[in-house]
């Protein structure tokens, strides 16, 4: 068993060199390094993806939709209200969104919020 993960791990690790040579950028905060994807990497990216952003909530569109923006553009982000848990967040205001990638069956990508930090 542990071969086979020892395997799988190194057949992955040039897929993951290959996403860290991308555009995403590196914050570092107590020592943690945090990867940021940008509106316009997080568009081009299978469905499902893991990201986290960093940016401003611009707009609120209603159920659960809001607008998303960084300095590379905008993207529509669904937060769940139990996922809020209590934050008031304003247009100024910088946010961290974990969430993942959701494409539209229209070819739209959105990003379903897991959790948001002020």
């Amino acid at each position: 068993m542990k071969k086979i993960s020892i395997i799988t791990l190194c057949a992955l690790m040039p897929i993951c060199g290959a996403f860290a040579g991308s555009g995403m950028q590196n914050h570092s905060s107590n020592n943690v390094t945090q990867k940021y994807w940008s509106v316009t990497e997080v568009v081009n990216m299978p469905d499902d993806t893991p990201v986290v952003m960093m940016g401003y909530i611009t707009k609120d569109m209603g159920d659960e939709m809001y607008v998303f923006e960084d300095a590379s553009g905008t993207i529509m982000i669904e937060i769940d209200d139990s996922d809020w848990n209590g934050k008031t967040v304003r247009t100024d205001d910088v946010v961290t969104v974990y969430g993942k990638i959701d494409k539209k069956a229209n070819g739209t990508t959105e990003i379903d919020v897991n959790s948001i930090v002020k």
